[in-house]
């Protein structure tokens, strides 16, 4: 056969291995939607769209190497380079690819939902946001704490909101100008200020012994998720009131 014929028809071969990438990706992306359904276990559709956006840019960007590395007149220097792009696009969203992936973690295990009370590393709040990067806690005092997925996916969440209330843990200290036995009192006596509000008896648990302070673990079970504010407000004045120097921890 001819040079030029055989140059031509493995032009043609090339043109038609990269025309099949085209296609198999046209037809990856055209059933990934169910694909992702099946896989990816969550009813935020938010999420899942952004999700299914992402992973089609990789599927098209990953075609449209190697589409081009068959048309190539130097395959094996293409091939260096789609290596390279590859690695160079690992690299550079390392973080955003990890954080995908520890998002897509944490709302499949559906551990909490907005509006949920929440402690996360010692933390505790009520869940109100859950975006792109991460979601968002408001604790007792008004503080807004920001968590990204990559750390949720790594931490021990306990969700607090149940099916009749929430349960708040407090840290309450007592000076040691008090036996244990009457700074335990005190602690009891302020519970009852607070006792029409919760579910059950709260607990009072002696955790241990500072330097200064008896340090109390106090567990609340309120009946009415918006008034755990309001609660903890009482609860703190009335310790304050019967011991001025007494703490709490939230």
């Amino acid at each position: 056969m001819p040079v030029s014929f055989e140059a031509v028809l493995g032009y043609l071969i090339r043109v038609l291995q990269a025309s099949i990438v085209v296609i198999v990706t046209y037809l990856v992306v055209k059933y990934l939607d169910r694909l992702a359904r099946i896989f990816v276990k969550t009813e935020e559709y938010e999420y899942l769209e952004r999700f299914l956006l992402f992973l089609k840019a990789i599927v098209y960007t990953m075609a449209a190497l190697i589409a081009i590395s068959f048309l190539s007149t130097e395959p094996f220097v293409f091939a260096v380079l789609l290596l390279t792009v590859g690695i160079a696009i690992v690299v550079m969203f390392s973080d955003v690819i990890r954080n995908l992936g520890s998002e897509l973690y944490v709302r499949n295990t559906r551990a909490f939902k907005v509006g949920d009370w929440v402690e996360i590393e010692g933390v505790q709040g009520r869940v109100t946001s859950m975006n792109s990067l991460g979601i968002t806690i408001e604790t007792l005092r008004r503080e807004r704490v920001f968590i990204p997925y990559v750390r949720l996916a790594h931490s021990k969440i306990i969700n607090r909101s149940g099916v009749y209330g929430v349960s708040i843990r407090l840290e309450v200290r007592i000076p040691k100008t008090h036996d244990v036995g009457k700074a335990r009192e005190i602690v009891a006596t302020s519970l009852r200020a607070v006792r029409g509000e919760l579910i059950t008896e709260p607990t009072v648990t002696l955790r241990g012994v500072s330097e200064l302070y008896y340090v109390f673990d106090v567990v609340l079970d309120v009946m009415n998720i918006g008034k755990i504010e309001e609660v903890v407000e009482k609860l703190v004045s009335e310790l304050k009131k019967n011991e001025p120097s007494a703490d709490v921890v939230f």
